[in-house]
């Protein structure tokens, strides 16, 4: 039976206008009118995913930046897996001899050295990505998500990896060239210390080993007193394979990567169908 539903952001709870549809909402509520805890699985920064997510009315405690932080329906950190300093200092220039653009999510939120840079990849990326799209409304999308994420600039990098008061909870790193991104995966991986995915075509994620999905949320169902196998867990992307592995019922997004899919219980409708309501739906109907 399950008692547990533990659902991904972008590509899955989030449509392509990254807004959650009312249909989603409402299949959430009815789930947990039944006695079913949800909890958000996302790779973005807490205040960042409930911006979001209250935007459509909707509350929920949150594991977030891939597992690296789990927080609970009031905001309190429950647990964090902060990435070490010198450790951290290696993946950064890794990143950068590859010449990647990278971010840093720390607990004072998104920090990049160069935000110029930042906004002219992510114009370049979306254009590819979306060529019917007008330029200027791509331009628009891509201010807005370096406002709305509140995306600090520190030009000097030694002043981000020589504070010792600043916690280093994930890194995202981004590049138009496949064999880059393979590039760099294949050295991180090598430091046993880090867990490396991604969330999209475009970019890798780095965390502490501790920071996945699947182990973050075995971490919060068992505090709960909820097994794995009592667990839904629905997603689309790579860093979503953890936690789709260890649950009890795994349902991947029509849109998700092939990858994805194919590991996945379930399959359901795209994000911009409402898959995630459809397999709520769906399960709530053999959940007695």
């Amino acid at each position: 039976m399950i008692k547990v539903i533990a659902s991904d952001m972008d590509g899955t709870l989030l449509n392509s206008d990254i807004e959650i549809a009312q249909e989603n909402v409402e299949a959430i509520e009815k789930a947990r009118a039944k006695g079913i805890h949800f909890v958000l699985c996302t790779g973005r920064m807490y205040d960042d995913a409930m911006g979001l997510i209250n935007k459509a009315n909707l509350y929920a405690p949150a594991i977030c930046m891939n597992g690296a932080e789990i927080r609970d329906e009031h905001g309190k950190i429950i647990l964090q897996h902060p990435i070490d300093r010198n450790l951290a200092r290696n993946t950064y220039n890794t990143l950068t001899e590859l010449g990647m653009y990278t971010e840093f999510f720390t607990d004072m939120g998104p920090i990049t050295t160069d935000k110029a840079r930042g906004k002219e990849f992510m114009i370049e990326m979306h254009k590819r990505i979306h060529p019917d799209v007008p330029a200027e409304t791509i331009m628009d999308k891509v201010e807005e998500r370096f406002e709305s994420k509140d995306v600090h600039e520190i030009p000097d990098v030694e002043r981000i990896l020589g504070n010792k008061d600043l916690t280093i909870l994930k890194f995202i790193s981004f590049s138009s060239d496949k064999d880059i991104l393979a590039k760099a995966k294949q050295k991180l991986e090598k430091e046993s210390e880090l867990s490396v995915t991604s969330s999209f075509s475009d970019n890798i994620e780095i965390t502490h080993r501790e920071a996945q999905k699947g182990i973050s949320l075995q971490y919060y169902v068992e505090k709960l007193g909820v097994t794995l196998d009592e667990t839904f867990a629905i997603g689309d992307n790579m860093n979503d394979i953890s936690m789709l592995k260890m649950a009890g019922y795994s349902v991947a997004m029509g849109n998700g990567e092939e990858e994805v899919k194919e590991l996945a219980e379930h399959v359901t409708l795209s994000n911009d169908e409402h898959g995630v309501a459809a397999a709520i739906y769906k399960m709530l109907e053999t959940n007695d």
